[in-house]
């Protein structure tokens, strides 16, 4: 009735997730073949280490410094330096979750 329910809503400009999206789009093209197919395994299909390094035909460390690397060349090409950056549209933060913003291991 007083309006404090309407007062939490948010709604993000489309434009802005648009635009944020085909950042993410551009920069996984830029990714190695290898590292691009770890990450949207994981990230976007949500499979485990495990099931991603089956499918791949690799070790299962394989998948995890593939999905390491992929995660730090995407923060480098979306210049994103800390979490804050990384925005509010669950792709971003699907590929870059567990991202330690140092050097790749």
């Amino acid at each position: 009735m007083d309006g404090s329910y309407a007062g939490t809503l948010i709604s993000l400009p489309h434009q802005q997730v648009y635009l944020d999206f085909e950042d993410m789009r551009a920069a996984l093209s830029r990714l190695r073949v290898e590292q691009r197919e770890a990450l949207l395994l994981v990230a976007a299909q949500g499979m485990s280490y495990e099931e991603a390094a089956e499918v791949c035909g690799v070790a299962v460390g394989t998948v995890k410094s593939r999905v390491n690397r992929a995660r730090h060349r995407l923060a480098e090409l979306l210049g994103i330096t800390d979490d804050p950056e990384i925005g509010p549209d669950s792709v971003t933060k699907a590929a870059l979750t567990e991202l330690s913003l140092g050097p790749p291991a």
